[in-house]
């Protein structure tokens, strides 16, 4: 790509965001870039996700399955998840209006949310959910004003028929769509198949792209 064709890719993105500031919008994120300035961030987003379901399932295992009230796994993982997010991320990660986990780190605000069957946060339908999934500048969930123009990304997972915690991914949405996911086949990293419906410990383990493993003790 020549000097020039730089010039206008680059003035085309700052006429886009310009667009978007005057619409009430936050800054676009771009799939690529995301990837790039969340590199770290996101291997140790599925290193969370990894621990989170290892002492999840330690923590269920003392429950038969058919004594669990209906919120108790949801309340189990989203405790571990804080805990882990707290200590892995130190003070990039704190909890927002509502109790919602919030990492904030190089310019992206992060939620945790479980996703349905079609990859979007499982959440009521709420005028502040909608602006969030549209990407508003103003929502009734951050007191600090300089939260306003900060893309917001979705670390997701889904639950499929057998019990299994899937499909951990980072997500954007934008006007209501996912415009991109990222997971971790983009970074070559392995996570367990965790079953939360039975009574075992299962042992886990990150397999890293350089082909390190981390594992962590039962």
């Amino acid at each position: 790509m020549t000097a020039m064709q730089h010039s206008i890719n680059d003035f085309k993105c700052e006429d886009n965001q310009s667009s978007r500031t005057m619409q009430g919008k936050r800054m676009l994120a771009n799939v690529e870039t995301c990837k790039i300035e969340l590199k770290k961030e996101i291997q140790l987003l599925f290193q969370t996700f990894a621990e989170t379901l290892n002492k999840t399932n330690n923590a269920l295992s003392m429950f038969p399955p058919l004594s669990r009230s209906r919120t108790l796994e949801a309340s189990i993982i989203q405790s571990f998840f804080a805990e882990n997010l707290f200590k892995n991320f130190e003070n990039k990660a704190f909890l927002g209006k509502y109790k919602r986990i919030i990492l904030r780190t190089n310019g992206y605000l992060i939620l945790f949310k479980k996703l349905n069957n079609k990859g979007y946060p499982m959440n009521i339908k709420t005028v502040n959910v909608q602006s969030m999934l549209n990407q508003n500048q103003q929502l009734d969930l951050f007191a600090e004003t300089n939260y306003s123009y900060d893309p917001i990304l979705y670390f997701g997972y889904q639950k499929n028929k057998f019990g299994n915690f899937i499909n951990p991914q980072l997500i954007y949405i934008d006007e209501g769509i996912i415009q991109f996911s990222i997971n971790e086949l983009d970074f070559q990293i392995q996570l367990p198949t965790v079953n939360l419906e039975v009574n075992e410990i299962v042992e886990v383990k990150l397999k890293l792209k350089n082909n390190q493993v981390l594992k962590k003790a039962n």
